[in-house]
């Protein structure tokens, strides 16, 4: 949206040299539109802490829920990503004979908390919800108290799943908190190839999803939640 109200204010305003700034548009557009420029832009957000490898020494694993929505019965579900996400930590947890800790409640004390409507669609009985968190940062304040039913602390190393653009935020309020740990690597689920080089209207929207990303991380900052010195 920027670039295009660019265009409408060089012709509203018969800009001189209006060809060299659309030629500099178009350009920005192109390589916008490329999945590997996209890839790039993407890569950042994907790290902020070591990844997790077999046989690193973990005492729980953890997955944020992401979102919920409701049916026209008024019936509430899980998002899609809550569920993938959640169905992955829950394999884990389970080959590697750990605790599942899932965080996530609710925008509003009226609606059914994240964590507990994605519990329904796993199978642990090694399994500790938390219920009250409206956002990441939340989400991790309120950690200590379920690792206690644990016997565990900020001490013990931990594996967190979440999206792989939301690793940098999520492993940054983790550190500004004092927790030790690992993310999951989502490369092996990466295939990049000759397509990457071959513009896609895809790649805009996937742009606006991590320039919200790049902001959010910019606003935890402002607002504390993310610790500058760590």
């Amino acid at each position: 949206m920027p670039i295009i109200w660019c265009m409408l204010i060089i012709i509203l305003f018969k800009i001189k040299n209006i060809y060299v700034y659309f030629k500099i548009i178009f350009i920005i557009l192109f390589l916008f539109s490329l999945p590997i420029f996209i890839e790039l832009f993407k890569y950042p957000l994907t790290n902020g802490s070591s990844k997790f490898i077999a046989g690193d020494d973990i005492s729980a694993v953890i997955v944020l829920t992401a979102g919920s929505y409701k049916d026209i019965n008024d019936k509430w579900y899980p998002s899609s990503t809550s569920i993938q996400r959640t169905i992955l930590a829950n394999n884990i947890a389970k080959e590697l004979n750990l605790p599942l800790i899932i965080l996530g409640g609710s925008k509003s004390i009226a609606l059914p908390a994240e964590s507990l409507l994605v519990s329904k669609v796993i199978d642990n009985d090694n399994l500790l919800l938390e219920t009250q968190s409206k956002n990441t940062y939340q989400s991790v304040k309120n950690l200590d108290k379920v690792l206690l039913k644990l016997n565990l602390n900020k001490k013990h190393n931990y594996l967190v799943i979440t999206s792989d653009i939301h690793n940098l935020r999520t492993a940054l309020v983790f550190k500004s908190q004092g927790y030790r740990i690992k993310i999951f690597d989502y490369t092996s689920f990466n295939k990049n190839g000759f397509s990457t080089f071959i513009p896609n209207a895809k790649s805009f929207i996937l742009l606006n999803n991590y320039l919200y990303e790049y902001f959010g991380i910019i606003k935890y900052i402002f607002l504390g939640y993310i610790k500058t010195s760590i």
